[in-house]
């Protein structure tokens, strides 16, 4: 498998996503998507830019595997988000005034 198919894997696994949902919010055929795996075949540019912006990386990061600079700062975010995403809504609340809290002391 390309080295492209095998990071979308990666970032639909970390960002808990199917390629079900890659392909609704791309607008990409599921079907079309499936058959760029099994064919292990690139899709155009355009397409692969639709898949890296759903994904939140940029269209070389998919090709080359390489983490830009900013990479590692929103890995640690996604990683917030998705802690975020499983409190009850009481600790909701509270983590968000924690964080209001927070950026209010530091301006």
């Amino acid at each position: 498998m390309l080295a492209f198919w095998n990071t979308v894997k990666d970032e639909l696994d970390y960002k808990l996503m199917s390629q079900k949902e890659l392909s609704a919010a791309t607008e990409i055929s599921y079907n079309t998507i499936q058959s760029w795996i099994t064919k292990d075949r690139l899709p155009d540019a355009a397409d692969a830019v639709k898949i890296a912006r759903v994904l939140g990386v940029s269209v070389e990061y998919l090709v080359t595997g390489i983490e830009g600079p900013n990479r590692q700062e929103n890995k640690e975010i996604n990683a917030i988000v998705h802690d975020l995403r499983h409190l009850s809504p009481e600790d909701l609340a509270i983590a968000k005034t924690l964080v209001h809290r927070l950026t209010l002391t530091k301006g």
